[in-house]
């Protein structure tokens, strides 16, 4: 009876000091960052920015997406559509700027109502309609070997996250996350940049680091939009930099102080329309992680509309700071395709371990998920490897940049990371082709 009360002792002070743990982890990591409901956008610009665009809409193969600039704090929206008898229908009501829509589609009316008055105003219209498309499901394969493509020696010792692009003289070029040690984030403030004439069958050669703030600078993503490249990096913040030929880089802002969720970084750019973008980022809710999309008009107003990728019981890991690591969005064959870095385990002795440089499954370290949608804005929900409908895919590799090569058609995967802990790399950057296989 004695050793029974003991065990019990034993076994409570085990549990409190796990709970201890795992709060007191949450409640220092999440500390000092804040969150805002709009954005970039200062209070005093929603209304203006509103009136200036009004409601805009995207269409895919079943679906309308319809995009405003919204007010949480103080409004709330009912969205209509007009049938064929001219009788405008409620489909559904939105806090933030954002409805996806599916069927036909027709003409669309956003209704703001003042959440204290309940008094109603007309937002906008604006007419789209689905494309009919029949989508064709692929699923990517890494189609070869890993090869070297880039690494530093003079600026840096290794490359993380990344992005690669081609410069107004056509070069290719290799922009990331580095630092002169073997993996410390919180040494990672400039990017570390590379170039070359043919890609991807030469290795890069070194070039002068860029973005060099004062500030951590990790996961950068460049852009071209109307000549001018758009560079944007976090973490915590959106910083953003622009550039006339992808080389020289001038104006930095930082365009989001805070976002709406906590722990937003690694984010990366879509273009939806001529006038339209999409950002998604890493974030985690309440304990799950999940992916979220922010959206802009003119790619210096963001705002957060919806989560794009949510998990929830039955998922293997969700961090004090986030799990669901370097989304990356690509289009094929009018089918989008989300990848994500899926890193940091659930418990707290992890982000211990991790100040002390131990990573416990380092293979874990490269479990790349692919997820498809025929949408841009709705990924669903993953439960688990063998429990989630989106999943389409497992690749080996971490903080993954997808490239297409126009000239010869072909796609390609990179993978990288922190010398100290990845398997698949030394600190270089490498890339493999990759094919896509039809599922159905």
């Amino acid at each position: 009876m004695k050793y029974k009360k003991v065990f019990i002792y034993l076994i409570s002070f085990l549990l409190a000091l796990f709970l201890i743990g795992q709060i007191g982890t949450y409640i220092y990591v999440e500390a000092p960052l804040r969150t805002d409901f709009y954005g970039s956008i200062a209070r005093e610009e929603v209304q203006q920015l509103q009136a200036l665009h009004k409601v805009k809409c995207v269409s895919g193969s079943d679906w309308i997406h319809v995009g405003w600039i919204a007010d949480p704090d103080t409004e709330k929206y009912i969205i209509e559509i007009k049938d064929d008898k001219g009788t405008w229908k409620q489909i559904g009501t939105s806090q933030f700027g954002s409805f996806l829509y599916r069927g036909n589609g027709g003409l669309f009316k956003v209704i703001k109502v003042n959440k204290q008055t309940q008094q109603q105003s007309t937002l906008g219209y604006a007419k789209a309609f689905s494309t009919g498309i029949n989508v064709t499901v692929y699923k990517p394969v890494i189609a070869g070997n890993y090869r070297p493509l880039y690494k530093p020696e003079k600026h840096g010792f290794y490359i993380n996250d990344h992005t690669i692009f081609q410069d107004a003289k056509r070069n290719w070029r290799l922009i990331g996350i580095t630092s002169k040690t073997d993996g410390d984030p919180n040494a990672e403030t400039y990017f570390a940049v590379a170039k070359s004439e043919n890609f991807p069958h030469t290795m890069m050669v070194e070039d002068e680091p860029v973005a060099d703030v004062s500030d951590l600078a990790w996961a950068p993503h460049v852009i071209k939009h109307n000549n001018v490249y758009h560079m944007f990096w976090s973490p915590h913040k959106l910083h953003h930099m622009i550039s006339r030929d992808g080389i020289h880089w001038e104006n930095h802002a930082v365009l989001m102080k805070a976002p709406y969720h906590k722990f937003f970084r690694d984010c990366m750019i879509l273009q939806v329309a001529s006038d339209q973008w999409l950002l998604y980022t890493t974030a985690r809710g309440l304990f799950f992680s999940q992916v979220d999309v922010y959206q802009s008009f003119d790619l210096i107003h963001w705002q957060y509309i919806r989560t794009a990728l949510r998990s929830s019981f039955g998922s293997e890991r969700n961090s004090p700071f986030a799990s669901m690591e370097s989304p990356f969005v690509v289009k094929h064959n009018d089918g989008y395709y989300l990848s994500l870095t899926y890193n940091n385990d659930t418990l707290f002795i992890h982000g211990v371990l991790l100040l002390f440089k131990v990573w416990l499954d380092k293979e874990s370290y490269n479990d790349t998920l692919v997820f498809y949608s025929n949408n841009p804005y709705d990924f669903g929900v993953y439960r688990g490897k063998n429990r989630s409908d989106s999943l389409i895919a497992s690749l080996r590799a971490h903080a993954p940049e997808w490239v297409y090569v126009p000239s010869t058609k072909a796609w390609y995967i990179t993978t990288c990371g922190w010398k100290w802990v990845a398997t698949l790399t030394n600190g270089e950057v490498a890339i493999a082709p990759v094919m896509w296989q039809k599922v159905k």
